[in-house]
């Protein structure tokens, strides 16, 4: 009897140790499981966030160092970025070229300006609607020589030169522009690009033809803006500029603007 009763106690004991010690396994395996999944999401929220710091990092290095800018350009900028300097832009043209509201000049600093705040510097010099000839007699001429920037843009008066002076005689003032730029900043970069597209423009289509020749045989960058036009041989071209004074309009500045802010993105 005495046996009988001493073995229920002891299956019960047993049973009540089983029940505790199972609880206990219970919660540990709860325990562990729930800092498993914790840890793995750790894990993974640093990776994600990782990837998305890696991946604004390359984009802001995109930007910030002119990657789709032309050639010496971006490497210029990361000097003067180590210097705390500015990078320089001059741009200068003609009518077209101007600081008033709404050209593409304007617009195009515009947005430079708020991409790369004071890591940017942009200057505007229109010669108005003086010939190449009228402009090599003028005080503004030295001006552009002379001005200190890093990056030039120059648009040479086609329109301005189309009536009365020849394409000999506006590559040559415009040789002598840059042979000037050169003696009193020669690690200046110069890119070229020509006046705004018109419709039907013969003789104005051979000055640019010519241009670009030009830019070629003296390696200096090109920039076509007339690529992203309507074709000259379109109806639509006439949706761009004025008729009368052959200038681009609101439209016209704001496609050459967005041209010249993909080229420098």
């Amino acid at each position: 009897m005495k046996k009988r009763r001493f073995f229920m106690v002891f299956v019960m004991i047993a049973c009540v140790a089983s029940v505790v010690g199972g609880h206990f396994y219970y919660n540990n395996k709860l325990e562990e499981t729930a800092y498993a999944a914790k840890r793995e999401l750790e894990i993974t929220e640093k990776k994600t966030a990782t990837k998305n710091v890696s991946l604004e990092e390359v984009e802001s290095s995109k930007k910030n160092h002119f990657a789709d800018a032309p050639e010496g350009i971006a490497e210029l900028f990361k000097e003067k970025k180590k210097a705390g300097e500015p990078l320089k832009f001059h741009l200068v043209g003609s009518m077209n070229t101007s600081s008033d509201q709404g050209t593409w000049a304007q617009l195009f600093t515009t947005e430079m300006t708020n991409t790369y705040k004071e890591k940017v510097n942009l200057h505007t010099t229109s010669t108005g609607d003086m010939t190449s000839l009228e402009l090599q007699e003028d005080s503004i001429y030295d001006e552009i020589q002379d001005r200190n920037s890093d990056v030039i843009i120059i648009e040479p008066p086609l329109l301005n030169d189309n009536d009365g002076i020849s394409m000999d005689d506006t590559l040559f003032v415009l040789s002598n522009m840059i042979e000037g730029i050169k003696t009193s900043n020669p690690e200046a970069i110069i890119l070229i690009q020509p006046s705004n597209p018109i419709s039907s423009p013969d003789k104005y289509a051979d000055q640019v033809l010519e241009l670009e020749r030009f830019a070629k045989e003296e390696n200096i960058t090109y920039l076509n803006n007339w690529s992203s036009w309507p074709s000259v041989d379109s109806e639509e071209i006439k949706d761009y500029y004025d008729s009368t004074t052959l200038l681009p309009n609101e439209k016209g500045h704001k496609l050459w603007a967005d041209f010249m802010i993909k080229t420098f993105q």
